[in-house]
């Protein structure tokens, strides 16, 4: 149904009404004087009879003749001094309009104005005062006044009136004179917004209309002065290069503790920027809140252009909080003015503001880059960086696809369909190749690379190389339609998946395929997540087969490793079934030991991944975490935390064998005397001296108890150390100790070759579950022993109830029992408290047995420095002479005069006042760095969902799983060794060919942060080639080998060069002297 002809036009005017209001009202409370202090230099005040202006609704209805003599006024020229921050003075000039206070005041001024006109009595006064006029000071009412006109100012105070309070000050160059007639002046005032108000002020005599206007011209003639001084006052001694313009990026952070502005207690804020009387800038409403945080989506942030002269000619700029009403005119909430010079000087730092009402804002201002500025420019079309982008695709999409042959019998030989595609360079030789070629070319290097992530420690490179024995998830199996297997990766801030292998349950990625990985590594301890999925197309979510994770903290540096995994769906569940394995090869490449094992000190950082929609975001969770759910509630879930915390009986096994190594000096260390290998009971030797020392000397427990916890988890290391599976054994103490010390690994390159040792390992799992077989049948006869017992005392006892006859039924065992079902809301806060528990535990243990070996590290080498200063700490001397000044301090009788005075004392200092406020003030700091920390976690969230996409997925940066995933034993270790090459393909490699670059969701910065940039090309400058050692010999002469070098090496065979000049020229040259003087000597003597 459309609207009536006319009602559009007269919305429209409504709202252009609305906003006209709310421009007056901004322009008539902006403050741009940043001062602290008033003088008020002189003033003159004259009465007037000031009827309502024509164009205003009063005017209107009722004309200005029938109210000529109604509103008495009293105007007040004042001259004022304001002091800025840093002690700069300028001059402002007002004219303040005076109202009466009361009914009776104001019938009085009117009577004694009408009685001056008859007598022609002047009503002129002029003053003149040096008084400062402080902020406390001020009486005026906030209500009733009102700031008008450009250039506005805080109504600091001025001239008091007996009876009268201010109305409205209004700046003199807002005041134009237009004619005199008579007693009467006729005025236009500038009351901002592009709106005026014409004015009648007739005044008691016509001497006194020539006065104002004589007064009004004058002050209006030093009105450019005044602003050249002001200008000047604002400069603070700052000299602007001229016609310079500035480019500012200024983010509004936040507003806090503001007025509310409906009837709920709450606002609806939006902030408004200003310079003079233009609107700069408007950030959105954020509903139903006094702490406000903007953030890009909300219009944190803007650029402003400026002339700076400009600027600091407006003064700066002032921020305004509004509250927004639907129905209703917005209002105001606080205006605050951020001076000039601040804004010049800023170099991107938090600034904070007081509101002239009440409450506080928060704002960022630096020089814009170029950066900000395409930002800023192209923020509504910018898209989604290429991480966001990382989606799985496949090309079995209908039917044909899926009947499509996938093998086929040639000569005798059975040959299989490459997938997902073949080689590029030899399409037709390899469209159809055979099992065994197939996997000759798997093993072959990769030809392309995709390079992620922002770490600056290493690279951990990365192939997919299969997947074995995966089970089918798709529909039409008898059809050819099998599992879409594709793999996806999570390590740190980086996401990458390989290509779709359409229909396969054995999928291989060949080396042409995208199925490698350099992944940048920033910490130690962080794993490398690997899921693996059949892809669903369309809305339906790609179901998860299984995933690993790989822990990179127990395995060397310039080894290559060929890994195979069982893939489980989750790592936490117990009763989990392998779905398959999973082979892959691994590289860890290290340029700096030293600070690779440094930064272990310190957790890793919190990382989270932001995709574009929900599809990649369950790909993501799944692949850190596994299939369930863990903020809901399931049964099974909480069970498996029961069981898992009952699991941890276990450990009474280890210590059963540790202490009965330790007690009964049992051998562990090998000795090799040549002949024969000797054990020695190295631990119950220690702990004897120990125990003995002990004894003798307690003073020692404090040393020798951090001593002792050292001691244990470098037993726990050696333990794990000499286990028979060597893919279950741990980086020793010794390694991280040669890393921080030489700064590289001692030894050789690993090597593993396949099932090595696997005999060992075998043997050592059964002999352990044999032991828990073991213990779970002596539980289980102690349960039934106890369950045969309990029923003998139950028909004890109810023959004996029978025979006294009190048989009551309520005693009857084996009833009906009430089974009750778990609610999912009761449950779930004892099943996340559970999970906190096992996760602490699993941290704590992982720590101890050198999972997370870093950390157990510095655990170690803590414990070891507190033992040697505790070591030289005289214990015994601390406390005699501690226990004895605290005896003699509170226990002696001068305690009483404590008692006697303790009234008087908290009389003088008033200690709960004392306490109070430095509680206050402990508060406020602690709100305000929470405050500080949730603006900048929130603003951060908000560009990440812009830049990568708003699903954000934490990934786990602490080895907390119960389960953890060790490698099969098929998996090897070989040394690495590089290949090769020729002088084009290596520079062509250090320059980034073949390689692609997927960037990392790490963002650096403040106000609008960037991705860390990390160097993508190892491209040197000056040489065509960094690594000379990888070059190949035959590529080029001998002689260009030789000659090879770095600038480095270079530049130390020059300055050799030159030391050993130097030393032939400081050595040499007197040793030739006193040679030829000897010659010389000798010949004459002759």
């Amino acid at each position: 149904m459309s609207e009536r002809p006319g009602l559009e036009d007269r919305r429209a005017g409504l709202q252009r009404m609305k906003t006209k209001r709310l421009n007056l009202k901004r322009t008539q409370t902006i403050n741009f004087a940043a001062a602290k202090h008033d003088h008020l230099l002189n003033a003159v005040t004259w009465d007037v009879f000031a009827p309502p202006p024509s164009n205003s609704v009063k005017g209107k209805l009722m004309p200005s003749a029938l109210s000529r003599y109604r509103h008495r006024r009293k105007l007040s020229v004042e001259v004022h001094k304001k002091y800025t921050n840093d002690g700069s003075e300028y001059e402002v000039c007002v004219l303040r309009v005076l109202v009466p206070l009361s009914k009776a005041k104001r019938k009085q001024a009117i009577n004694q104005g009408i009685s001056r006109m008859k007598e022609a009595k002047s009503s002129v006064e002029e003053f003149t005062s040096m008084r400062r006029i402080q902020d406390e000071e001020d009486d005026d009412d906030d209500q009733t006044i009102h700031t008008m006109g450009t250039g506005m100012m805080k109504d600091t105070g001025g001239k008091d009136f007996e009876g009268w309070k201010p109305r409205y000050r209004i700046p003199v160059a807002s005041v134009i004179v237009q004619r005199t007639k008579g007693r009467s002046l006729f005025v236009s005032i500038d009351v901002g917004g592009g709106t005026t108000q014409n004015r009648e002020l007739i005044f008691d005599t016509e001497d006194d209309g020539d006065g104002f206007h004589e007064k009004m011209n004058k002050e209006q003639e030093m009105e450019e002065d005044r602003k050249l001084w002001k200008i000047e006052a604002a400069l603070g001694g700052i000299k602007l290069p001229k016609f310079e313009t500035v480019s500012l990026l200024i983010e509004i952070v936040s507003c806090w503790d503001i007025p509310a502005g409906d009837a709920g207690g709450t606002s609806d804020p939006y902030v408004v920027v200003m310079m003079g009387e233009e609107q700069i800038h408007q950030t959105s409403v954020i509903y139903k809140t006094l702490d406000p945080i903007y953030t890009l989506k909300t219009g944190s942030l803007f650029i402003l252009t400026v002339d700076s002269f400009d600027l600091f000619k407006n003064g700066g700029l002032s921020f305004l909080v509004e509250d927004h009403d639907d129905f209703s005119s917005n209002d105001l909430l606080g205006v605050a003015s951020v001076p000039a010079k601040e804004l010049y000087q800023a170099r991107g730092g938090r600034m904070e503001y007081e509101f002239n009402t009440k409450g506080h804002i928060a704002i960022r201002c630096r020089r814009a880059t170029d950066y900000d500025k395409d930002f800023l420019t192209h923020y509504e079309e910018s898209r989604k960086m290429d991480v966001a982008k990382e989606s799985p695709k496949t090309n079995s999409n209908d039917i044909l696809s899926m009947v499509a042959k996938k093998s086929k019998k040639v000569g005798g030989e059975r040959l299989y369909k490459v997938r997902p595609n073949p080689d590029p360079q030899e399409p037709e030789e390899t469209e159809w190749m055979s099992d065994a070629q197939i996997n000759d070319a798997l093993m072959a290097p990769s030809r392309h690379w995709v390079d992620s992530g922002t770490g600056d420690l290493g690279k951990i490179h990365l192939e997919i190389l299969e997947c074995i024995g995966l089970p089918n998830l798709d529909v039409g199996g008898f059809l050819g339609n099998k599992t879409d297997a594709f793999v996806a990766v999570v390590y740190e801030d980086a996401y990458v998946i390989t290509d779709t292998i359409d229909d396969c349950l054995s999928p291989r990625w060949l080396p042409w395929s995208k199925r490698a990985f350099t992944l940048r590594t920033s910490h130690p301890s962080s794993r490398v997540n690997v899921g693996v999925f059949d892809y669903d197309p369309g809305l339906s979510d790609h179901d998860l087969i299984g995933r690993i994770s790989i822990d990179l903290t127990n395995l060397q540096k310039d080894t290559e490793y060929i890994l195979s995994y069982n893939l489980y769906p989750s790592s936490q569940i117990e009763g989990r079934k392998s779905e398959g394995v999973i082979r892959v090869r691994l590289r860890k490449e290290i340029p700096d030991e030293r600070l690779y094992a440094l930064t272990g000190i310190e957790p890793p950082r919190a990382c989270h991944i932001n995709v574009g929609n929900r599809k990649e975001f369950r790909v993501v969770r799944q692949t850190c975490i596994g299939a369930q759910d863990y903020e809901r509630f399931s049964f099974h879930i909480f069970m498996s935390y029961v069981n898992e915390l009952r699991a941890y009986q276990h450990v009474f096994f280890y210590l059963e064998d540790s202490l009965g190594t330790l007690l009964l000096w049992r051998g562990h260390f090998p000795v090799n005397l040549g002949f024969t290998k000797l054990y020695l009971p190295l631990h119950s030797m220690a702990a004897f001296v120990v125990a003995i020392c002990l004894v003798e000397r307690p003073e020692l427990i404090p040393s020798f108890t951090f001593g002792s916890i050292a001691w244990v988890m470098m037993a726990i290391n050696g333990w794990r150390k000499s286990r028979p599976n060597l893919w279950a054994r741990c980086t020793s103490f010794r390694r991280i100790a040669l890393q921080l010390l030489w700064g590289r690994s001692p030894g050789a390159s690993e090597k593993i070759e396949p099932y090595e040792n696997w005999d060992a390992s075998k043997s050592e799992i059964d002999k352990f579950m044999d032991r828990i077989k073991e213990a779970q049948r002596l539980a289980q006869v102690a349960e039934e022993k106890a369950a045969k017992e309990n029923a003998k005392f139950e028909r004890e006892e109810k023959e004996r109830l029978e025979d006294l006859k009190e048989m009551d039924a309520t005693t009857k065992t084996g009833g009906l029992r009430t089974a009750v079902d778990p609610v999912a809301q009761s449950m779930l806060p004892f099943q996340i408290a559970l999970g906190m528990v096992c996760r602490c535990i699993r941290f704590a243990k992982n720590v101890l047995i050198w999972e997370e070996a870093y950390f157990s590290f510095w655990v170690v080498a803590a414990c070891m420095f507190t033992a040697v200063v505790c070591l030289l700490v005289p214990w015994f001397f601390l406390i005699k002479w501690g226990s004895r000044m605290f005896v003699w301090t509170f226990f002696g009788p001068w305690m009483k005069l404590l008692d006697i005075y303790s009234y008087k004392i908290k009389d003088l200092i008033g200690d709960e006042d004392v306490w109070e406020q430095m509680q206050a003030v402990r508060n406020k700091d602690a709100k305000s760095d929470m405050r500080v920390r949730k603006e900048d976690a929130k603003k951060m969230q908000t560009m990440k969902e812009h830049m990568f996409g708003k699903y954000s997925v934490s990934i786990p940066v602490l080895k907390l799983d119960r389960y953890a995933d060790i490698p099969l034993p098929e998996s090897s270790a070989t040394p690495y060794q590089a290949k090769e090459l020729t002088l084009a393909e290596l520079a062509m490699e250090e320059a980034g060919y073949k390689r692609t670059r997927v960037p990392g969701q790490n963002l650096v910065g403040k106000m609008i942060p960037q991705i860390a940039q990390e160097e993508f090309t190892a491209a040197p400058t000056g040489q065509a080639i960094l690594n000379f050692k990888l070059l190949s010999p035959a590529s080029v002469g001998p002689g260009l080998i030789k000659a090879a070098g770095s600038t480095r090496a270079a530049y130390i065979k020059i300055g050799s060069i030159i030391a050993a000049a130097g030393v032939l020229t400081v050595f040499g040259v007197p040793f030739l002297g006193m040679c030829t003087e000897w010659v010389f000597a000798k010949v004459l003597h002759s």
